[in-house]
């Protein structure tokens, strides 16, 4: 579960939803049972971070690289070597170390202590990844909050909910930059459509069942909406090209058949008188002429029944 730094060429675990796995063989034993010493060959080839490429995918892939680097600095080398116990801080910032991880693995733990460290480049470095660590747990503690509070929904719910969400729309790992901004709005457009209660409403499709918490994120507002406000939209869909068509048909203007049209030569027309000129006292009549057939717009003199000229 890497950041696009290690993403590249990052074998495929057997951990990998199903809505995302690319067309390959079915896993084996041995790749189900991948440990972070174990690499598996695959034929493909390396596989590129982008939306089919997701953090989710590769989470406990990432557990058990995490614990092999605090491992790592519990050792020997790590104890009396500040250079070792920064470049394992470097490879600890480019795994997504999200809930799960922290608790399976007590990175958080582990990190805090070397904030003491007599180095102040190692105390520096790992108050940071601390600092990072901390601000995307929140960050997505208040999302998993939010949902249980708009949909009325169970923490475990609330949890897939947001863990969509965020594969969805963060596929690189990182809550900064367009991701963020990404995840943020659809957050609050999922949000919104939680809110609402009734017949075919979101809420009542999560209880039924009917939708996964997971896949929530992926669909659009089309297909989120309640049947009320399903109707509702068709409505005003019907209601706006009615009005459409009505102003089409008869723009402003007053409807007379005595003006032809230059271009279709049909007689059915509207116009408008406006004044021009420089003056109030040396404005002069002028006609602008619409065809109700064709759209044409022309200006005439003001001498009606030219139709018949």
């Amino acid at each position: 579960w890497l950041k696009p730094s290690r993403l590249k060429g990052l074998p495929v675990s057997g951990d990998m939803p199903s809505h995302a796995m690319v067309a390959t063989e079915a896993p084996s034993e041995a790749l189900q049972e991948l440990t972070s010493t174990q690499l598996v060959a695959r034929p493909s080839k390396p596989l590129e971070a982008g939306p089919q490429l997701h953090a989710g995918m590769f989470k406990k892939r990432t557990i058990c690289e995490v614990s092999r680097v605090l491992e790592e600095l519990k050792g020997q080398e790590a104890a009396t070597s500040s250079t070792a116990i920064v470049a394992a801080l470097d490879e600890l910032e480019d795994y997504c170390v999200d809930r799960d991880v922290l608790e399976r693995t007590l990175a958080g733990r582990e990190i805090k202590k070397l904030q003491k460290h007599k180095d102040p480049v190692v105390a520096r470095k790992a108050e940071a990844l601390c600092e990072q660590w901390r601000r995307d747990f929140e960050v997505r503690k208040k999302a998993v909050e939010g949902f249980m509070e708009k949909g009325a929904l169970r923490k475990r719910e609330a949890r897939e909910l947001e863990e969509g969400l965020f594969n969805c729309w963060c596929p690189l790992g990182l809550l900064e930059g367009p991701g963020y901004k990404a995840y943020q709005v659809h957050y609050k457009r999922l949000c919104t459509h939680l809110r609402t209660r009734g017949t075919g409403s979101l809420v009542q499709r999560l209880q039924d069942g009917q939708v996964s918490c997971t896949e929530v994120a992926l669909l659009p507002d089309e297909e989120l909406r309640s049947c009320q406000q399903q109707q509702q939209q068709q409505a005003a869909k019907q209601e706006g090209l009615r009005a459409a068509l009505a102003g089409s048909a008869e723009p402003g203007g007053t409807v007379t058949s005595e003006y032809l049209c230059p271009k279709c030569q049909s007689t059915k027309t509207s116009y408008r008188e406006m004044q021009t000129g420089w003056h109030n006292d040396q404005q002069d009549l002028t006609i602008l002429v619409t065809c109700l057939d064709c759209g044409e717009r022309w200006k005439a003199s003001d001498d009606h029944g030219l139709a018949g000229s």
